[in-house]
Formats: structure tokens, C-alpha cells, sequence
């Protein structure tokens, strides 16, 4: 994800001393008006859905951070504050709009701009009044992002302008140093660095994925191919669920890069096996990444998905998996003309034979792996991010995800650990 920067300039008048938020003070009650969006686009009738403007997407983000910043802080709701005025645009004067908050909405300080977006950039002109103050009763500021998060980094940045304040940080990828290999211990999946074949992995299926002798010094790694026609390539891949493919003697699939390709739709996965989880541990993801593809930059990712039993109920089971019905050599449509007691016994007789084809999706991490085509990047992270693995999740698999753009993906090291310390 693109992680957008943002900065502040264009300093007129401000008020330093914040909304004040000390247990003896009195209740603020803050007005943050719709902010003006002068270059969106007009709307054409015979569009079914209008598109919120930009400016009162990022004014309600505003309200919402203010809104948890202290019980003191009183934010009046978008419906009363729409009924008094429409979008306050940054050059409104002041005079204006402490009329507006006196006479009509009883509010202390309010808060109106204007909002210019180009692209993915944004520029924010944005003014306060505060009614409480005397001598700097108003300010004026402009802030500037660019990116995908750049509403909440824009709205992260007025509010602490406003309350005078850096708001609390939380926890985000790379705050956490890597603990050292000693600290983390054995991997808690198996053959994490490929050099014993799949052990502990899907075969692979040699079309899209290979195991392979990587370069010096990293033994066996995993190669992933995306750059493949989509149709061919998801007809064998069902060849290989139903047993009629053999992955030691793998057809030849054209390469394709549009985005009606594998690494434009699908994508591929490559998956552990099974790892027994602990509820309320926190975990370390380590994996080394490679790519060469049609694009300069690719952001491959490693999920984590947790999973749980099924609990027998009437509607637990209600069907049996492509693969229970290739080894029953049964069709979907053979299989539903069965009376209903002959479908619930080959069910429940499968369901014992093979319980994880049952389990459910329960809890889902990634480990983002951005990175610049022909270089070996190594990534890490700790999840879940705050507090420990929720108590439902009874299985954890690695599912290493490759997609756009279309190329080669190179693969090594992916272990999972068990965060050393507290959780």
C-alpha cells in the first residue's frame, strides 16, 4: 500500500492553546461543516449513484477522530449541522461563521475549508473559529497528502491542529523491530525454507509453482509463475483436485500478460499445511521475496488464515467438496438426485474420513511484501497487531499469494514463529 506524506505550510493566525480537555472544564462543542469541493466533477443524471463529494467525506472523518478524543469534546452531528449550512468553503469570513455558531447551533469552535483534489493529491485549506477565544479568535492552515490513506492522514492532521495535540499512534507495520532468530525459536510450520521438497506444503502443481535450487546460499526456493492464460491454467488446476492430472507430467499453458490473465484475476496461492493454534498468542511472519515481472514494482503478500471446526448442527454440512465427490466418482448432479438420507450419510461418513475439508475461515492476516522487480527483499511482521490470536481460531495456513503484475515470483524462508516475550 501506498504510504502517503504529508506536510503543513501556508501559516497565517493560530490558535495554540487547543480545545482544552482538563477535568474541570466545561464541555466544547465543535461544528465541523462540510467542506467546499469546487473541481468535482458535475453529476450526470443518468448515473444511478451520486458519489459523495470529497469534502464531506474527509469533514466527516474529522468529526469521527475529534468525536473519540475526550468526553469533554461535543461534536455536533452531520443532519443538524447540514439543516443550518451547506459546505463552508475556506475563504467563508469569519464574522460568517460565528454568526452561524452563536445564533443558530450553539457551538464553541467551528471548523469549514476548501478541498482541492488532483489525482491522488489533495490540498486542504482549512479555517477554525473558537468563540471561547479572545484574543486569536481565528486561523487558517493548508495541508497537503497525497496517497492511498490520504483522508485519514488529512484528518489526522486537523484534528491535532484543532486540539493543539499529536493524537496516539497505533501499532502499525514496522513499529515492532524483528526479534532476533535466537529469540524466536523453531518455526512452528514445517520446512518453511523448501529444502525438504513440500513437506509441509502442496505439491506443486509445476505450471504454476515449482520447487527448484535457487541461487548460492538459499537451497531449494519456491518459483511462481502468474503470466499464464487463466482458462487452461484453472481447468488444470480442477484436473488436479478430481485426480484426473498428473502434476509429474503437466501440460503446456500459453503466457499471457494482459489482465484477463492469471496474475490479472485469480492469481496463485501456495499453501501449508495445517498448524495448530494457540488463542490469545501473538506470532512472527518472516519470508524473503524475489519478483521479475512486467512491472518495476509488485506487492506480493503471505496470508495467515485461521480456521475452525464446524459444530454438527442440522445445516453444518450441507454438501459435500469437489474433491469427496471425485473420490465417490460422483457428478454434483448425481450426488443431489440421492434421497436425502443417503446424501446426509455419505456426508457425515466423509466428514470423519477427511474433517478439515470442513473447516471454516475464521480470521485472515497478510504480510505485505512491496518490493522492486530482480532484488531479494526479507519481511517481517507480528500479528495480530495489538492484543493475541482470537479464541475461535483453532488452525492457522501460510498461503503465499502471487498475483500482479504478471512474471516470475521467488520465494524462500517463509516460517512462521511464535512472538517470544508476552503476548
Amino acid at each position: 500500500m501506498t504510504r502517503g506524506l504529508a506536510f503543513c505550510c501556508i501559516f497565517l493566525v493560530f490558535y495554540t492553546g487547543g480545545l482544552s480537555e482538563e477535568p474541570s472544564a466545561e464541555k466544547v462543542y465543535v461544528v465541523v461543516f462540510d467542506f467546499a469541493t469546487p473541481d468535482v466533477k458535475k453529476f450526470d443524471p443518468a448515473q444511478t449513484f451520486k458519489p459523495m463529494p470529497f469534502g464531506r467525506r474527509l469533514a466527516g472523518d474529522v468529526r469521527l477522530k475529534l468525536r473519540r478524543e475526550g468526553k469533554k469534546i461535543v461534536v455536533l452531528d452531520w443532519h443538524t449541522t447540514a439543516e443550518a449550512s451547506g459546505p463552508l468553503p475556506a475563504d467563508t469570513p469569519p464574522e460568517t461563521v460565528k454568526k452561524l455558531l452563536a445564533e443558530k447551533l450553539g457551538g464553541h469552535v467551528g471548523i469549514f475549508g476548501t478541498v482541492h483534489k488532483t489525482d491522488q493529491t489533495v490540498r486542504a485549506e482549512i479555517g477554525c473559529v473558537d468563540l471561547r477565544s479572545k484574543d486569536n479568535p481565528a486561523w487558517s492552515k493548508v495541508f497537503q497528502s497525497r496517497g492511498e490513506r490520504v483522508r485519514a492522514i488529512l484528518a489526522k492532521q486537523i484534528v491535532e491542529t484543532v486540539l493543539g495535540k499529536t493524537l496516539q499512534q497505533p501499532v502499525e507495520y514496522g513499529h515492532e523491530p524483528e526479534p532476533p532468530r535466537e529469540a524466536l525459536g523453531k518455526p512452528l510450520n514445517v520446512n518453511g525454507s523448501f529444502d525438504e521438497g513440500a513437506k509441509g506444503w502442496d505439491a506443486p502443481d509445476n505450471v504454476s509453482t515449482f520447487l527448484l535450487p535457487g541461487p548460492a546460499g538459499r537451497g531449494t526456493i519456491l518459483r511462481v509463475r502468474t503470466d499464464l492464460q487463466r482458462d487452461p491454467w484453472l481447468a488444470y488446476r480442477k484436473a488436479l483436485r478430481t485426480g484426473k492430472a498428473n502434476p509429474a507430467n503437466p501440460p503446456a499453458i500459453a503466457k499471457d500478460t494482459t489482465y484477463g490473465s492469471v496474475a490479472g484475476l485469480e492469481g496463485v496461492h501456495y499453501r501449508s499445511r495445517w498448524i495448530k493454534a494457540t488463542p490469545k498468542k501473538r506470532y512472527w511472519l518472516l519470508a524473503d521475496c524475489k519478483h521479475t515481472t512486467t512491472g518495476k514494482r509488485a506487492t506480493p503478500k503471505v496470508f495467515v488464515k485461521g480456521f475452525l471446526k464446524i459444530q454438527k448442527t442440522p445445516h453444518a454440512y450441507d454438501g459435500l467438496p469437489e474433491s469427496s465427490l471425485a473420490e465417490m466418482n460422483l457428478t454434483p448432479e448425481q450426488f443431489a438426485a440421492l434421497p436425502e438420507a443417503k446424501r446426509r450419510f455419505l456426508i457425515e461418513a466423509d466428514v470423519k474420513k477427511h474433517p478439515m475439508r470442513y473447516v471454516r475461515e475464521c480470521y485472515r492476516w497478510y504480510l505485505s511484501c512491496p518490493s522492486e522487480s530482480g532484488k531479494w527483499n526479507h519481511f517481517a511482521a507480528p500479528f495480530p497487531p495489538r492484543g493475541g490470536l482470537p479464541e475461535d481460531v483453532e488452525y492457522l495456513q501460510i498461503q503465499i499469494y502471487s498475483y500482479w503484475p504478471p512474471g516470475e515470483y521467488l520465494w524462500d524462508n517463509v516460517q512462521l514463529h511464535e512472538a517470544p516475550g508476552k503476548k
